[in-house]
Protein backbone atom coordinates (compact mmCIF):
# COMPACT_ATOMS: atom_id res chain seq x y z
CA UNK A 1 0.00 0.00 0.00
CA UNK A 2 1.91 3.24 -1.07
CA UNK A 3 -0.22 5.84 0.97
CA UNK A 4 0.08 3.73 3.77
CA UNK A 5 4.04 3.44 3.09
CA UNK A 6 4.11 7.41 3.01
CA UNK A 7 2.61 7.86 6.14
CA UNK A 8 5.16 5.20 8.05
CA UNK A 9 8.06 7.55 6.27
CA UNK A 10 7.24 10.37 7.66
CA UNK A 11 7.89 8.98 11.32
CA UNK A 12 11.84 8.76 10.59
CA UNK A 13 13.75 12.03 10.80
CA UNK A 14 15.38 11.82 7.83
CA UNK A 15 12.38 10.70 5.27
CA UNK A 16 13.35 7.09 3.51
CA UNK A 17 12.26 7.24 -0.43
CA UNK A 18 9.12 4.99 -0.99
CA UNK A 19 9.37 2.90 -4.12
CA UNK A 20 6.77 1.63 -6.26
CA UNK A 21 8.86 -1.91 -7.31
CA UNK A 22 10.86 -4.24 -4.76
CA UNK A 23 13.70 -3.63 -7.64
CA UNK A 24 13.77 -0.14 -6.75
CA UNK A 25 14.84 -0.93 -3.27
CA UNK A 26 18.18 -3.03 -4.14
CA UNK A 27 20.24 -0.04 -5.20
CA UNK A 28 22.21 2.22 -1.70
CA UNK A 29 21.19 -0.13 0.77
CA UNK A 30 23.80 -2.57 2.58
CA UNK A 31 21.51 -5.43 3.96
CA UNK A 32 17.45 -6.29 3.88
CA UNK A 33 15.72 -6.98 6.58
CA UNK A 34 12.46 -9.28 5.52
CA UNK A 35 9.70 -9.12 8.37
CA UNK A 36 6.79 -11.38 8.48
CA UNK A 37 4.53 -10.66 11.14
CA UNK A 38 1.40 -13.29 11.10
CA UNK A 39 1.71 -14.42 7.80
CA UNK A 40 2.61 -17.62 6.43
CA UNK A 41 5.42 -16.88 4.53
CA UNK A 42 3.87 -17.39 1.09
CA UNK A 43 5.20 -14.74 -0.71
CA UNK A 44 8.83 -14.36 0.91
CA UNK A 45 10.13 -16.02 -2.02
CA UNK A 46 9.26 -12.45 -4.30
CA UNK A 47 9.87 -10.57 -1.64
CA UNK A 48 13.41 -11.73 -1.18
CA UNK A 49 14.65 -12.36 -4.63
CA UNK A 50 15.18 -8.98 -6.16
CA UNK A 51 17.68 -8.59 -2.90
CA UNK A 52 19.33 -11.79 -3.18
CA UNK A 53 20.03 -11.29 -6.94
CA UNK A 54 21.92 -8.11 -5.87
CA UNK A 55 23.67 -10.30 -3.48
CA UNK A 56 22.53 -8.70 -0.57
CA UNK A 57 22.94 -9.99 2.75
CA UNK A 58 19.49 -10.95 3.60
CA UNK A 59 17.29 -11.86 6.53
CA UNK A 60 14.07 -13.63 5.97
CA UNK A 61 11.55 -13.89 8.75
CA UNK A 62 10.03 -17.41 9.91
CA UNK A 63 9.03 -19.04 8.84
CA UNK A 64 11.52 -18.26 5.97
CA UNK A 65 8.38 -19.55 3.57
CA UNK A 66 5.09 -21.19 2.90
CA UNK A 67 6.63 -24.55 1.45
CA UNK A 68 9.84 -26.71 1.29
CA UNK A 69 10.32 -25.75 -2.54
CA UNK A 70 9.98 -22.01 -1.82
CA UNK A 71 12.21 -22.41 1.09
CA UNK A 72 15.24 -24.64 -1.21
CA UNK A 73 14.33 -21.88 -3.88
CA UNK A 74 15.33 -19.01 -1.94
CA UNK A 75 18.39 -20.65 -0.77
CA UNK A 76 19.37 -21.63 -4.19
CA UNK A 77 19.33 -17.33 -5.11
CA UNK A 78 21.23 -17.56 -1.89
CA UNK A 79 24.11 -19.37 -2.99
CA UNK A 80 24.17 -19.14 -6.71
CA UNK A 81 24.75 -15.04 -6.12
CA UNK A 82 26.81 -15.23 -2.97
CA UNK A 83 24.23 -13.52 -1.08
CA UNK A 84 24.48 -14.11 2.57
CA UNK A 85 20.89 -15.51 4.04
CA UNK A 86 19.89 -16.03 7.77
CA UNK A 87 16.43 -16.95 8.95
CA UNK A 88 15.19 -17.26 12.41
CA UNK A 89 12.55 -18.06 14.71
CA UNK A 90 12.74 -16.12 18.32
CA UNK A 91 12.06 -19.53 19.89
CA UNK A 92 15.92 -20.38 18.19
CA UNK A 93 17.79 -17.66 20.19
CA UNK A 94 15.71 -16.48 22.92
CA UNK A 95 18.15 -16.84 26.09
CA UNK A 96 15.54 -18.50 28.70
CA UNK A 97 15.63 -21.54 26.00
CA UNK A 98 19.39 -21.99 27.21
CA UNK A 99 18.47 -21.56 30.88
CA UNK A 100 16.02 -24.07 30.92
CA UNK A 101 18.29 -26.32 29.01
CA UNK A 102 21.01 -25.86 31.54
CA UNK A 103 18.69 -27.60 34.24
CA UNK A 104 18.66 -30.83 31.83
CA UNK A 105 21.96 -31.62 34.03
CA UNK A 106 19.49 -32.33 36.87
CA UNK A 107 17.93 -35.36 35.47
CA UNK A 108 20.86 -36.88 33.42
CA UNK A 109 22.39 -39.14 36.22
CA UNK A 110 20.83 -40.36 39.33
CA UNK A 111 22.18 -38.72 42.44
CA UNK A 112 20.78 -41.61 45.33
CA UNK A 113 22.85 -43.45 47.60
CA UNK A 114 25.46 -41.27 46.29
CA UNK A 115 26.29 -39.32 42.38
CA UNK A 116 26.32 -41.69 39.62
CA UNK A 117 29.62 -41.90 37.67
CA UNK A 118 28.41 -43.76 34.76
CA UNK A 119 27.95 -41.86 31.46
CA UNK A 120 25.21 -39.07 31.51
CA UNK A 121 21.93 -39.72 29.84
CA UNK A 122 20.15 -37.96 26.81
CA UNK A 123 16.81 -36.77 27.34
CA UNK A 124 14.49 -39.73 26.22
CA UNK A 125 11.41 -37.41 26.04
CA UNK A 126 10.78 -33.63 25.18
CA UNK A 127 7.29 -32.07 25.78
CA UNK A 128 6.74 -28.75 23.89
CA UNK A 129 3.35 -26.68 24.45
CA UNK A 130 3.23 -24.25 21.34
CA UNK A 131 0.71 -21.62 20.89
CA UNK A 132 -1.14 -22.17 17.71
CA UNK A 133 -2.11 -18.85 16.90
CA UNK A 134 -5.14 -18.94 19.00
CA UNK A 135 -3.49 -15.73 21.24
CA UNK A 136 -3.84 -13.74 18.04
CA UNK A 137 -6.88 -14.97 16.96
CA UNK A 138 -8.80 -13.80 20.22
CA UNK A 139 -7.17 -10.54 20.33
CA UNK A 140 -8.11 -9.61 17.06
CA UNK A 141 -11.50 -10.38 18.51
CA UNK A 142 -12.20 -14.04 16.18
CA UNK A 143 -12.89 -16.25 19.64
CA UNK A 144 -11.11 -19.13 19.46
CA UNK A 145 -11.09 -20.65 15.99
CA UNK A 146 -9.25 -23.54 14.59
CA UNK A 147 -8.28 -21.73 11.48
CA UNK A 148 -5.87 -23.73 8.53
CA UNK A 149 -2.86 -24.58 8.16
CA UNK A 150 -2.20 -21.01 6.63
CA UNK A 151 -3.44 -19.57 9.66
CA UNK A 152 -1.52 -20.96 11.92
CA UNK A 153 1.85 -21.11 10.16
CA UNK A 154 3.63 -18.26 11.63
CA UNK A 155 2.84 -19.80 14.95
CA UNK A 156 3.31 -23.21 14.51
CA UNK A 157 6.89 -22.53 13.06
CA UNK A 158 8.20 -21.17 16.70
CA UNK A 159 7.05 -24.56 18.26
CA UNK A 160 9.29 -26.67 15.93
CA UNK A 161 11.59 -23.83 15.93
CA UNK A 162 11.95 -24.64 19.89
CA UNK A 163 11.82 -28.05 19.94
CA UNK A 164 14.58 -28.51 17.47
CA UNK A 165 16.65 -25.90 19.94
CA UNK A 166 16.17 -27.58 22.83
CA UNK A 167 15.95 -31.28 22.07
CA UNK A 168 18.73 -31.22 19.03
CA UNK A 169 17.80 -31.59 15.30
CA UNK A 170 18.16 -34.32 13.18
CA UNK A 171 14.39 -35.39 12.90
CA UNK A 172 14.10 -38.69 11.29
CA UNK A 173 10.14 -39.26 11.43
CA UNK A 174 7.04 -37.43 12.38
CA UNK A 175 3.13 -38.84 13.47
CA UNK A 176 0.73 -36.15 13.72
CA UNK A 177 -2.69 -35.93 14.67
CA UNK A 178 -5.87 -33.56 15.82
CA UNK A 179 -8.91 -31.79 14.76
CA UNK A 180 -6.42 -28.69 13.64
CA UNK A 181 -3.60 -28.71 10.94
CA UNK A 182 -0.87 -30.16 13.44
CA UNK A 183 -2.79 -29.84 16.74
CA UNK A 184 -0.41 -32.91 18.41
CA UNK A 185 2.98 -33.73 16.78
CA UNK A 186 5.94 -36.58 17.56
CA UNK A 187 9.24 -35.91 16.44
CA UNK A 188 11.36 -38.68 16.55
CA UNK A 189 14.76 -37.48 16.21
CA UNK A 190 18.17 -39.62 15.40
CA UNK A 191 19.34 -39.25 18.35
CA UNK A 192 16.59 -41.01 19.82
CA UNK A 193 14.72 -38.76 21.95
CA UNK A 194 11.24 -38.38 20.89
CA UNK A 195 9.72 -35.11 21.24
CA UNK A 196 5.58 -34.01 21.70
CA UNK A 197 4.70 -30.49 20.08
CA UNK A 198 1.36 -29.39 21.02
CA UNK A 199 -0.61 -26.88 19.25
CA UNK A 200 -3.99 -27.15 21.11
CA UNK A 201 -6.59 -25.19 19.08
CA UNK A 202 -8.34 -23.87 22.33
CA UNK A 203 -5.91 -23.18 25.28
CA UNK A 204 -6.72 -22.11 29.09
CA UNK A 205 -5.03 -18.59 28.76
CA UNK A 206 -5.86 -17.85 24.80
CA UNK A 207 -4.32 -13.99 25.14
CA UNK A 208 -1.42 -15.47 26.29
CA UNK A 209 1.84 -15.96 23.49
CA UNK A 210 3.91 -17.93 25.73
CA UNK A 211 5.66 -21.52 25.45
CA UNK A 212 5.97 -24.33 27.66
CA UNK A 213 8.70 -26.91 28.30
CA UNK A 214 9.36 -30.02 29.41
CA UNK A 215 12.03 -32.37 29.40
CA UNK A 216 11.99 -36.12 30.86
CA UNK A 217 14.84 -38.92 31.75
CA UNK A 218 15.07 -41.73 33.43
CA UNK A 219 16.00 -39.99 36.32
CA UNK A 220 13.20 -37.44 36.52
CA UNK A 221 11.47 -34.25 34.82
CA UNK A 222 12.14 -30.79 34.61
CA UNK A 223 9.69 -28.09 33.43
CA UNK A 224 10.25 -24.71 31.83
CA UNK A 225 8.88 -21.38 32.96
CA UNK A 226 6.75 -19.61 30.76
CA UNK A 227 8.41 -18.26 27.69
CA UNK A 228 6.64 -15.81 26.50
CA UNK A 229 6.45 -11.89 25.39
CA UNK A 230 9.31 -10.30 28.45
CA UNK A 231 11.41 -13.44 27.40
CA UNK A 232 10.92 -12.78 23.62
CA UNK A 233 12.80 -9.25 23.66
CA UNK A 234 16.11 -11.10 24.43
CA UNK A 235 15.94 -13.23 21.31
CA UNK A 236 15.16 -10.61 19.31
CA UNK A 237 18.15 -8.57 20.20
CA UNK A 238 20.71 -11.91 19.85
CA UNK A 239 18.75 -12.15 15.89
CA UNK A 240 19.43 -8.09 15.67
CA UNK A 241 23.08 -8.67 16.76
CA UNK A 242 23.87 -11.82 14.65
CA UNK A 243 22.31 -9.79 11.56
CA UNK A 244 24.10 -7.22 11.41
CA UNK A 245 26.87 -9.49 11.96
CA UNK A 246 26.54 -11.20 9.02
CA UNK A 247 25.75 -8.03 6.80
CA UNK A 248 29.32 -6.53 8.64
CA UNK A 249 31.35 -9.84 7.41
CA UNK A 250 29.03 -11.53 4.95
CA UNK A 251 29.72 -14.97 6.39
CA UNK A 252 25.89 -16.67 7.06
CA UNK A 253 25.65 -17.45 10.94
CA UNK A 254 23.74 -20.71 10.70
CA UNK A 255 24.14 -23.64 7.67
CA UNK A 256 21.00 -23.27 5.39
CA UNK A 257 19.65 -26.92 6.22
CA UNK A 258 18.85 -25.80 9.83
CA UNK A 259 16.03 -23.24 8.86
CA UNK A 260 15.05 -25.49 5.54
CA UNK A 261 14.51 -28.53 8.48
CA UNK A 262 12.02 -26.41 10.34
CA UNK A 263 9.35 -26.36 6.78
CA UNK A 264 10.75 -30.15 6.11
CA UNK A 265 8.94 -31.03 9.61
CA UNK A 266 5.92 -28.79 9.00
CA UNK A 267 5.40 -30.29 5.33
CA UNK A 268 5.90 -33.94 7.22
CA UNK A 269 3.93 -33.51 9.51
CA UNK A 270 0.65 -31.73 7.40
CA UNK A 271 1.29 -35.31 5.19
CA UNK A 272 1.45 -37.60 8.35
CA UNK A 273 -1.76 -35.96 9.48
CA UNK A 274 -3.85 -36.29 6.04
CA UNK A 275 -2.79 -39.80 5.85
CA UNK A 276 -2.73 -41.20 9.33
CA UNK A 277 0.74 -42.78 9.17
CA UNK A 278 4.07 -42.00 9.89
CA UNK A 279 6.65 -39.82 7.28
CA UNK A 280 10.05 -40.02 6.99
CA UNK A 281 11.55 -36.32 6.84
CA UNK A 282 13.88 -37.97 4.22
CA UNK A 283 10.69 -38.49 1.88
CA UNK A 284 9.75 -34.88 2.04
Amino acid sequence: DRERARTFAEVFRHKPQVCARLEDLTDGVDAVFISNGERDGSDHLKLATPFLKRGLPTFVDKPIAATLKDARAIVALAQKHNAPLFNASILSYVPAAEFFKQRFAEIDHTYYPVPDERPSLRIGLGVVKGVGGTFSQELAGKGVSTGGLSDRMAYLIHGVALALNLFGSGVEWVEAMGSAPMEYVHLHLKSGTDVMLINTSTQVFPESCSFYASAYSKYGAVHSNPIGDPEFIGGGKRILETFRAMALTRKPPVPYASFLEQIAVIEAAVRAQEKGRRVLLRDI
